[in-house]
């Protein structure tokens, strides 16, 4: 009796954990985040979980890949650009790509995006939550974003946080895999 009562509040736990929307920044894999056209003094990785920053280096354009520890489930993601580099040099145009970690600039130009979002200022300033289709960003390992254009067409692009919100899959922790046989 015991062992069929822990199994059913072990499913209500799972049920309740994963109906909750929450920052995800801890399922990011901080370590695996890569970036192309990023101005070397500043750090990818440092983007999510704080206020970090990121530049692009010879144009406005930035790519960067997102690799998470275990399945997440994406419902909002927020952008955040604050610093002495001005709102003029803060995205405009972001194209989110699902499961695309391999993605070079021309792809990511002409493939159609699993979400494109037309940044405003104020969504920047204040890290809006910005709702995603959420039936499209099921089962996610890794998101791409790629900065496509900035506020002010500026040369170099920045952003000092990323931020996504939904919830993880149990189970599906990358880390946790081990080699069979």
């Amino acid at each position: 009796v015991s062992r069929e009562f822990n199994r059913k509040e072990e499913a209500k736990r799972r049920k309740r954990t994963y109906l909750i929307m929450a920052d995800l920044t801890k399922y990011v894999d901080a370590a695996k985040v890569t970036a192309l056209n990023y101005d070397k003094s500043t750090k990818p990785e440092s983007i999510f979980g704080g206020q970090g920053l990121i530049k692009s280096d010879t144009d406005e354009q930035l790519l960067i890949v997102v690799p998470f520890t275990e399945e997440v489930k994406i419902r909002h993601i927020s952008f955040s650009a604050e610093g002495k580099e001005g709102i003029d040099s803060a995205p405009k145009i972001v194209k989110i790509f699902k499961n695309a970690e391999s993605m070079e600039f021309e792809e990511a130009e002409d493939t159609e995006p699993t979400a494109q979002l037309d940044l405003s200022a104020d969504d920047l300033k204040n890290a809006e939550k910005l709702k995603l289709k959420f039936t499209k960003f099921q089962d996610v390992n890794s998101i791409t974003i790629f900065v496509e254009s900035n506020q002010g067409d500026e040369d170099v692009s920045f952003l000092s946080n990323v931020t996504f919100y939904g919830q993880s899959k149990p189970g599906t922790n990358m880390k946790e895999l081990k080699k069979a046989g």
